[in-house]
């Protein structure tokens, strides 16, 4: 112990003799840290492993990471695909090949796609794909050759008909030649070979087939003729050369701004070339100027007449009632754009307006307003007249009331109106009951006073003549409307008489009244008796004068006035 260290000196001397250390004792200076136990059993070169194993890890994903970016940056993130449908098998072979894609394909018929064209692939357009990958076209084979089909009637067909149908069918072996026939006519079939007999009536696409078409006679093709210039010729003259000349001539039709309707434009063989009797030639005719039907809701009435007009279109401007305003466009009978035909016939409807002016009917007949509404009815409107009738003292028929009245309606409008059915009357008594001999005319009705009692009512008679025992000649003997019931003016009665008779008024000068009754003259004439104006001695209750003279005829019934004296 350093014999100078005051703070070890001052320390034995606290302590005392029993606890100092003895003068042979040091103190050794250590650190307070304590290494823990071990608890291993030994030290392990394995629990210092994972301190070298992270860092590992952490390099070998990085690795990884990098071969990704470098594996898309040199695929350029995949391929985009085409539409390949209807490429020829060449082309998509040289596109995969550019950008590394394999292909594979598979083949099959098809009528659509010729031989060698791509029909179908199994990704769809615009999907991507990644290089090295696979993708399947299908590709066509053409038509299919042992497609089995009806065989048509050659015999009765042209050369461009068989051509046509073998065009058409995808026949590959039909072989058409000609020659001379005196009796087909020229491009007709003469006959035909088929080499095939497995399927009686049908063909198969690739089974061949010989056709053999006429040229026409041999002498009549060595003639030539020479064709004329058609576009100076009108179509019957073309048609009269044609038949002339053993020509089969075909004219077919074309609008042209410039050429004339019905002039040759143009000629299938120019003039003055040569051909074979029985050759076919073209011509073109002329419809000229294409006509386009306009859009006339763009034109007022009359202006629309005026451009019809121009235009060379027969037109007709109607006008009717709609439910739009007065003048406006409804619609044309021809399509706007519509290309005009001669002999078709344009109409233009136009509106009257879509309201009306009502008049006032009241007291004229329910027919006037009818007809009012029927004609308005007949150019568009949809007037509707609605009645009910009541019995007034207007005559039969005329209307009482009405609504609306004097004003402007719509043109679909109901008007009501209120029908008179006439007044009430009674119908009288026209027959005589008691039917009978020794009657007169003082209880029966004549025709003419059935005439009288009807007008009086307002009343119409239909007097119907027919015979009836025990009745006087005019006599009223049956009536339709029963006696006493109620009728309305203006209905009709049906009334039977007895047909007439013509009697001679006798003299009944001097007579009295018991003596003309008693002499039967009440069954041939209404007696009416009156008392004269003044008295006459010596004739009092006699007949002094009468209002028909004497030998006059009258109808059976007729009325007779006798004026009878006075008795003072």
């Amino acid at each position: 112990m350093d014999d100078n260290n005051s703070f070890l000196t001052n320390y034995a001397d606290n302590m005392g003799p029993e606890t100092a250390p003895g003068p042979g004792y040091k103190y050794e200076e250590k650190s307070g840290f304590k290494k823990p136990p071990d608890r291993s059993g030994g030290s392990s070169p394995s629990r210092r492993a994972p301190r070298y194993l992270v860092p590992a890890a952490v390099a070998a994903g990085a690795l990884l990471i990098a071969a990704a970016i470098l594996v898309i940056a040199l695929s350029g993130g995949g391929v985009k695909v085409l539409d390949f449908t209807g490429w020829s098998l060449n082309d998509a072979q040289l596109w995969a090949s550019s950008n590394g894609v394999l292909l594979k394909t598979d083949s099959r018929y098809d009528d659509k796609y010729e031989n060698g064209k791509v029909i179908s692939q199994d990704v769809p357009a615009g999907s991507t794909v990644r290089k090295g990958d696979f993708l399947t076209l299908s590709v066509s084979l053409g038509h299919d050759p042992s497609v089995t089909l009806p065989l048509p009637d050659i015999m009765s067909m042209t050369m461009d008909e068989v051509q046509k149908w073998a065009d058409d069918n995808f026949m590959t072996k039909v072989r058409i030649t000609a020659e001379y026939s005196d009796s087909v006519p020229s491009g007709r079939v003469i006959r035909y070979e088929i080499n095939d007999s497995a399927v009686a009536g049908k063909v198969r696409r690739d089974t061949p087939v010989y056709v053999i078409v006429s040229k026409g006679p041999k002498d009549a093709a060595s003639v030539l003729v020479t064709v004329p210039d058609f576009k100076t010729m009108s179509v019957s003259e073309c048609y009269i050369f044609a038949k002339e000349n053993g020509i089969t001539l075909f004219v077919a039709e074309q609008y042209d701004d410039y050429v004339p309707k019905g002039t040759v434009i143009s000629q299938s063989v120019k003039a003055t070339e040569k051909v074979s009797k029985g050759s076919e030639i073209k011509i073109i005719v002329s419809k000229g100027k294409m006509i386009t039907v306009p859009d006339f809701s763009r034109y007022t009435k009359d202006e629309a007449a005026s451009v019809a007009a121009s235009l060379g279109i027969p037109a007709a401007v109607i006008e009717k009632y709609s439910g739009k305003k007065a003048g406006a466009f409804i619609s044309q009978s021809l399509e706007a754009d519509s290309v005009y035909r001669e002999g078709d016939y344009l109409e233009l409807y136009y509106s009257l307006g879509n309201t009306v002016a009502v008049s006032s009917y009241v007291g004229q007949t329910r027919d006037s307003i009818e007809s009012w509404a029927a004609a308005l009815n007949a150019q568009g409107a949809g007037i509707t007249i609605k009645v009910t009738t009541t019995v007034s003292n207007s005559p039969k028929g005329v209307i009482i009331h009405q609504d609306p009245a004097n004003k402007t309606v719509s043109v679909k409008s109901t008007i009501k109106i209120t029908v008179s059915t006439g007044k009430i009357v009674y119908v009288p008594d026209f027959v005589d009951g008691t039917a009978g001999p020794n009657r007169g005319y003082d209880t029966a009705v004549t025709r003419e006073e059935a005439i009288e009692m009807c007008e009086s009512l307002g009343l119409i008679p239909v007097f119907v003549k027919e015979s009836s025992p025990g009745r006087l000649p005019d006599e009223v003997w049956y009536q339709s409307l029963p006696a006493g019931s109620e009728t309305s003016a203006g209905a009709s009665v049906t009334l039977k008489y007895t047909p007439g008779a013509v009697f001679s008024v006798p003299d009944f000068t001097g007579m009295t009244k018991a003596e003309i009754i008693s002499a039967g003259y009440g069954a041939k004439f209404t007696v009416i008796y009156a008392e004269y104006g003044s008295y006459v001695a010596g004739q009092e209750g006699r007949v002094i004068e009468q209002s028909v003279l004497p030998g006059r005829t009258a109808a059976a019934g007729s009325k007779v006035t006798v004026y009878l004296g006075p008795e003072y």
